[in-house]
């Protein structure tokens, strides 16, 4: 069963970056053309140059720190509405502002149809976690990681960041109904904890669930963060800053020590 999102629910949407607008900027793209190798490679070469990248490995990062609001915005549907959005890669595309001074990429979509929910919630939302994580995300992290060599380790902790933003943040607004955010921590769970690793790509183990560390206080921002396991390697492009959970200076976190070790490590 499908139905269209509204103008108003679209609307809702523009906070992960959807659009409705398409633009003739170099850095858009239809995201299947990145499915082939030589079209990921020059996408990169363009993406680098315009970030002040430092190599392609910093360059996959920051596309993939970016493309996790994708993450976002299915994930917002699916558990807000029960609706699961239309993500096939023939049906989005990367809509770029080239006068923007920092690259924030927006998602247009071809087909605003959802799909909702009409029975068996558990096994529906199953298979919305396969389509996202299996068929869509983890063939891009499987390119990006071939061409550039950059470990999955980082790219999946990229999309797990906004993952656990989006349902400890977002669904706790006042906003919600007391339904939506039960919800929101059911999904979170089975997202976070249940869901097999075979739902992200035939890994053995869930390979969201190592990055969710506890949080701790950093004396120089005045606030609590979740310190990173991996870096992202925006201090390697042209901004030359550190996100403010990054493991070098969350140097209080016993887990900045295992870092190296972290990102060699099997991806199984």
């Amino acid at each position: 069963m499908g139905n269209i999102l509204s103008a108003a629910q679209i609307g809702e949407l523009k906070q992960f970056r959807v659009t409705t607008v398409r633009t003739t900027s170099v850095l858009s793209i239809e995201i299947e053309k990145l499915l082939d190798e030589h079209s990921m490679r020059n996408y990169l070469r363009l993406l680098g140059n315009h970030l002040g990248a430092a190599n392609d490995k910093v360059t996959a990062s920051i596309f993939i720190k970016r493309y996790a609001f994708l993450a976002a915005a299915y994930l917002y549907t699916m558990t807000l509405k029960n609706g699961k959005l239309h993500i096939s890669f023939e049906n989005v595309s990367l809509e770029t502002n080239d006068q923007a001074e920092l690259w924030l990429p927006n998602f247009y979509f071809k087909d605003f149809h959802i799909e909702t929910m009409i029975e068996n919630r558990e096994k529906w939302r199953e298979t919305c976690v396969n389509d996202l994580f299996n068929n869509h995300l983890n063939p891009l992290l499987d390119g990006l990681s071939r061409v550039t060599k950059v470990s999955k380790l980082i790219l999946w902790e990229n999309v797990a960041v906004y993952i656990f933003w989006l349902y400890e943040t977002i669904f706790q607004k006042e906003e919600f109904t007391e339904e939506v955010k039960l919800r929101s921590k059911e999904d979170f769970q089975y997202i976070l904890l249940q869901a097999s690793g075979s739902l992200f790509g035939g890994y053995n183990k869930n390979p969201l669930k190592r990055y969710h560390n506890e949080h701790i206080y950093i004396e120089e921002y005045g606030k609590e963060v979740r310190p990173r396991n991996t870096c992202c390697y925006s201090y390697l492009t042209r901004s030359k800053k550190r996100c403010t959970s990054c493991p070098q200076v969350c140097s209080a976190c016993p887990l900045v020590s295992g870092m190296q070790s972290m990102e060699v490590q099997s991806d199984e």
